[in-house]
């Protein structure tokens, strides 16, 4: 059971990094989580990995996200969240619901500490 939900954090976290405002990190430390488990070597390959093992490892120990990929995502979400309300759908409910998800998103990063500023502290 961890490892089949494991697998479906992992791909929620990895569409995270692809699709503006579904946040990619916490899925993916989820994902570690359950692999942790569940199956070491899974687990290890999550935070080894050349992709997202760094950010996995430094959000672990507090060290929060990169400036640039904190720019990154604000900045991919405030340009593809407007084009899915306005041409994505016709539902002011669905409407609606990506504006407040996408706001929450942009919440999530930018309230996260940013790795440099906590490197520069220490």
């Amino acid at each position: 059971m961890y490892m089949t939900l494991g697998f479906l954090f992992l791909l929620g976290g990895i569409a995270g990094y692809l699709v503006p405002g579904l946040p990619g990190t916490p899925l993916l430390l989820v994902a570690a989580w359950l692999f942790s488990m569940s199956n070491e070597r899974l687990h290890r390959w999550m935070t080894t990995n050349r992709w997202f093992g760094r950010t996995i490892a430094d959000y672990r120990a507090g060290l929060g996200i990169a400036r640039r990929t904190k720019a990154v995502a604000v900045g991919s979400m405030a340009v593809v969240l407007p084009l899915s309300v306005a041409f994505g759908t016709t539902s002011w409910v669905i409407r609606l619901a990506m504006i407040a998800l996408g706001l929450v998103g942009v919440g999530f990063i930018i309230t996260r500490p940013t790795r440099e500023s906590v490197l520069e502290s220490v």
